[in-house]
């Protein structure tokens, strides 16, 4: 058995409690809750640029990773390929690499580095390491599909940042 699974493995036996399960499966769900954050964000004028970016990386990130990334490995999922692995929650679609909950995370975290967000950087980092976390704790991916998600939502968000810096400055994207 390779060190992902071990991981995996190791963390079914030594982390996972009863108590702790239900707080993780909220946290994992709990996307959406910070996009909404960023959504009415829009609404600030102090805030809008950063959310308008935000929301862009976490779209362009998702869309990619989902349609481009994702098919082009097609790894199995770890519950289906790690011995001994019981999966927690509910059935997660598509294939294992890279996570997309990681990716969509730190998509948001990456951003507030690219636009210089500096009270933003610490609390969106450990929200993002939280729920990328919470992927090994359920047995729906391996250590690596966390690491290629931060990788993608890194290279993807840096991207969308200098596309829409770029823009800003042909046009008025933030009034």
């Amino acid at each position: 058995m390779n060190v992902d699974g071990q991981i995996l493995l190791w963390t079914q036996n030594n982390v996972r409690s009863e108590t702790l399960t239900p707080i993780v499966l909220w946290l994992t769900n709990s996307i959406p809750y910070a996009a909404g954050l960023f959504v009415v964000l829009l609404f600030f004028r102090k805030t809008r640029k950063f959310a308008i970016f935000a929301l862009s990386g976490l779209a362009v990130c998702l869309v990619c990773n989902a349609y481009v990334v994702k098919p082009l490995f097609a790894r199995p999922r770890p519950f289906a390929s790690v011995a001994g692995l019981q999966r927690i929650g509910p059935m997660p679609g598509g294939s294992s690499f890279p996570s997309s909950h990681t990716t969509a995370v730190f998509a948001l975290a990456w951003m507030s580095v690219w636009c210089r967000k500096r009270y933003w950087i610490a609390p969106l980092f450990v929200y993002a390491c939280l729920v990328a976390a919470t992927r090994l704790y359920l047995g729906v991916h391996y250590p690596t599909d966390i690491l290629g998600g931060i990788v993608v939502a890194c290279v993807l968000s840096y991207l969308t940042y200098k596309c829409l810096s770029w823009i800003s400055k042909k046009t008025v994207i933030t009034q």
